[in-house]
């Protein structure tokens, strides 16, 4: 059989993050090499292809064909398979990923013929399996219009094949995360040990936490050519002998490489010495979720920090000149002073990077709002984007919030000690290159401001 999979190109209503950050398909790369003996794998990235999606449906045609993709993506994906079928009346289409797994009634479509709601890494294979006549359906498999129990599905499977990143080839040299340029992914854990509200990855593991053995971590490591790495687990930096262990690691298996992760506050401000070593041996920068610069705003979301422990573990990293990828929920209820105190906090903690996430309450999280004060109902997929603003404001109105979001980002971003960074240490290349990806998410910003004007 053929498989094609692909992964979908965002609507032109979402806030396109992609501008200045655009990575692999992980997840299609290691469900590639679980196809059977004989099978053919091919992987289309739909974000980098001009060419619309009927050409590589004719040009491939595939026998199964495969889409992934997040909350933003569904009706791309049920568009997919609308024209994968209507091309290819015999073609088997499935489809997957994180919001499949967590909302599979979204992907209820007669056009879909099998959504992955869970254990994609071993389910997948058994799934092709049964297409070909040697076994049964798997009950991670869900047809169209049937309905599951999501305890009544095995446990969370933890294997992870080494990614066949090969079939990505022609992509790679494009892959970035804002001034790290040619990233390769990697994914050592799943799950999060941690019960922030706003956060939907353990409902996918049922709570749990599990790690790859590190031995099999850095023999994949050896594998990926590129020199940056981003490790995408949902926190990396939860052990400290975990992280440890890896560093003494990479230390022995003398890696040449730079590490780009996910970390909390309270694991930098406690492990300075962690964090001196770790820079040492590569670790370029930290995304760490700040969420909030008042006590008040952390503990609704149960971060279980304080801002204190925020303002240490900046000053850790900067000491150390890890580079810090802020994240900021910014909540409905702020007002102009709300955004006063965190502008100020961001400069005096010398943040330069920075991600404004207006408060949302995405599906599957512990996090709700009433539906009147919903901007938009949750059949808009395309803005569950986490950049799009999904409360109503109590305090401005929506554009002059929008306005309070984007005069934010400016006041960070082009802050002089930020911009003499940005000259100091990144390439023409590499600077044009985000400096075009800021100016297209500031005129998405834009757009919507005039919108919300035009229905204020």
């Amino acid at each position: 059989m053929k498989i094609l999979f692909v992964r979908p190109r965002p609507s032109p209503e979402t806030i396109g993050l992609q501008h200045v950050m655009l990575v692999e398909p992980l997840e299609l790369e290691v469900l590639a090499t679980l196809v059977g003996t004989g099978d053919i794998p091919v992987i289309i990235d739909m974000v980098l292809e001009k060419l619309p999606l009927t050409h590589f449906l004719m040009l491939e045609r595939p026998d199964v064909f495969c889409v992934t993709g997040y909350i933003t993506n569904v009706p791309e994906m049920k568009s997919y398979c609308r024209k994968a079928k209507k091309l290819l009346p015999q073609v088997i289409t499935i489809v997957g990923g994180v919001h499949c797994e967590v909302c599979p009634q979204d992907l209820d479509d007669e056009y879909i013929d099998f959504r992955m709601v869970r254990n994609a890494v071993t389910a997948f294979p058994r799934l092709l399996e049964h297409l070909k006549g040697k076994g049964e359906l798997p009950a991670e498999a869900l047809k169209y219009q049937q309905s599951h129990h999501p305890e009544a599905l095995p446990p969370f499977d933890f294997s992870f094949p080494l990614p066949d990143r090969s079939l990505t080839r022609q992509y790679r040299d494009k892959y970035f995360y804002i001034f790290h340029d040619k990233v390769a992914l990697l994914k050592t854990s799943f799950g999060c040990p941690y019960s922030c509200t706003f956060c939907f990855c353990r409902a996918i593991t049922r709570d749990r936490y599990y790690e790859r053995p590190l031995a099999e971590v850095i023999q994949e490591i050896k594998l990926i050519q590129e020199r940056n790495i981003y490790i995408v687990d949902d926190d990396f930096l939860s052990s400290r002998s975990r992280v440890q262990d890896f560093i003494s690691a990479i230390r022995t298996a003398r890696l040449d490489k730079q590490y780009l992760l996910y970390g909390r506050a309270d694991f930098i401000a406690e492990n300075p010495d962690l964090m001196k070593e770790f820079a040492e041996l590569g670790l370029k920068t930290v995304i760490v979720g700040f969420e909030s610069f008042t006590d008040e705003e952390l503990d609704q979301y149960h971060k279980g920090i304080s801002a204190e422990t925020n303002a240490k573990a900046m000053k850790i990293l900067n000491q150390y000149k890890i580079d810090c990828f802020a994240t900021i929920i910014v909540s409905p209820e702020w007002g102009k002073a709300d955004f006063e105190h965190c502008r100020k906090s961001l400069l005096a903690l010398g943040i330069h990077y920075v991600n404004l996430q207006p408060l949302t309450p995405l599906p599957g999280t512990e996090m709700t709002a009433p539906r009147e004060d919903l901007l938009f109902p949750y059949s808009d997929y395309h803005k569950w984007d986490l950049a799009h603003i999904a409360i109503q404001p109590s305090q401005m109105t929506v554009p002059d919030f929008y306005r309070a979001i984007l005069k934010l980002y400016k006041a960070v971003l082009y802050q002089p000690p930020a911009v003499m960074k940005y000259l100091r240490s990144y390439s023409p290349a590499m600077l044009m290159k985000m400096l075009t990806g800021v100016y297209h998410v500031q005129k998405q910003y834009l757009k919507r401001i005039r919108e919300a004007s035009k229905d204020a």
